[in-house]
């Protein structure tokens, strides 16, 4: 049975499990996707369509894809805006789903704006549709990016009138996803450093999250006896309330991180950035970077020793091969005194201020009493950029995956 092509682009969403799309202002695919019973959400501008899509994938750490419709065609200025929002969604690495419309076939010589090539930069892939039969082949291929490799946005332009084809001839199925493994002899070469190591310290990033790899994690950390530093995106990854965590940021997390003599990172390009942190004294470190992008590795430090592949599988293979070498584990009840003596002296700091009583009243109070009454095991906590989410992410412990976003 032969369908529109806007119509049959709505199926292959709903198929793919999206709950929902937010929109601004307009797009050929929304009234079809309000027809095959998928709900808008209508957002006040194209950047936070793009935002609450991108949110959505962040908090299900890509275990469902955020999808956005924006206004663009020979009207460009939707998609022109949202360029910053889809911009901070490939800078962080977050799976998301634009989707505007396409210029139609001959009407490219009324703008000189090329969408495609414009958005090139900042997502995985632009997939540009020009037949409608090709519908399901495309969106195959995006949500095949979307669910493989790096997370990151994709942008698939859908010209309006794009006419009709047959859904039996064309079916769609939905996307599994692919992981890719390490390669075992480089895990046994991270291994064997991180056993020679005086004071490793394992660096944590966002991609242990979006492999699903927390519960992987802390049964390496426990068996390998490591302190736990996370990235800001990562906070959660591991519980902060753990012996072996040394936090995101601050003094106690500072204090590690120049100690360490082996930095063992997990799921981290090792950019600095605002988000990350700077290695001191990097190159008196021998650095293991396990990455599922190559494109990480000898970017910003010199890493001497590399595992390439998805965070979940190569937690498991080190923490197979770990076991082997040490014969189930170590232990190190000096490094657990040194945590908890290091977290007591981080936290004489701040309780002043967490319990303040002055007037204007002190940020850091707030969240102290915020930690008195929210549930750490059941809550979800965000904050504004600037102050207040260095404030937040210094202080407030987050014991679940996503638990402070």
């Amino acid at each position: 049975m032969k369908i529109k092509a806007v119509n049959g682009f709505a199926r292959t969403l709903k198929s793919e499990g999206v709950p929902w799309v937010s929109c601004y202002p307009t797009s050929p695919v929304n009234n079809a996707l309000g027809e095959e019973g998928v709900p808008i959400l209508m957002m006040g501008e194209e950047r936070f369509a793009v935002a609450v899509a991108d949110g959505f994938s962040r908090v299900t750490c890509g275990k469902q894809i955020g999808v956005c419709t924006v206004m663009a065609g020979l009207n460009a200025a939707g998609i022109q805006m949202a360029y910053g929002a889809v911009a901070q969604a490939w800078e962080d690495s977050s799976p998301l789903l634009v989707i505007a419309e396409g210029v139609g076939p001959g009407a490219t010589r009324h703008t000189h704006y090329d969408i495609g090539q414009a958005f090139k930069s900042v997502t995985k892939w632009v997939g540009e549709i020009d037949r409608a039969e090709l519908v399901p082949d495309y969106v195959r291929r995006a949500f095949t990016h979307l669910r493989s490799g790096r997370p990151g946005p994709v942008l698939l332009l859908v010209p309006r009138d794009l006419g009709e084809y047959d859904e039996a001839e064309h079916p769609y199925a939905p996307v599994k996803g692919w992981r890719s493994g390490p390669d075992p002899d480089d895990v046994k070469t991270a291994v064997k450093v991180l056993l020679a190591a005086k004071d490793p310290l394992l660096y944590i990033g966002e991609g242990v999250l979006y492999s699903g790899a927390t519960d992987e994690l802390v049964k390496f950390a426990e068996l390998a006896q490591l302190p736990v530093l996370t990235t800001l995106k990562a906070k959660g990854a591991f519980p902060e309330n753990h012996p072996l965590s040394v936090g995101v940021r601050g003094s106690m997390a500072e204090h590690f991180l120049r100690k360490c003599d082996v930095l063992f990172s997990i799921g981290a390009s090792l950019f600095p950035n605002r988000f990350s942190h700077t290695i001191p004294d990097a190159e008196k470190k021998t650095i293991v970077q396990c990455t599922i992008d190559t494109l990480d590795i000898n970017r910003s430090y010199e890493t001497r020793c590399a595992v390439i592949g998805d965070a979940r599988l190569t937690l498991q293979a080190l923490g197979e091969e770990l076991g082997k070498r040490t014969g189930g584990g170590r232990k190190n009840p000096a490094l657990l005194e040194e945590i908890r003596a290091a977290r007591q002296e981080f936290m004489a700091k701040f309780r002043p201020w967490l319990e303040s009583n002055e007037t204007p009243i002190n940020p850091y109070r707030v969240l102290g009493d915020l930690m008195k009454v929210l549930d750490p095991k059941q809550s979800f906590v965000t904050a504004d950029s600037g102050n207040t989410r260095d404030q937040t992410s210094t202080v407030y412990e987050t014991h679940i995956p996503r638990g402070f976003l």
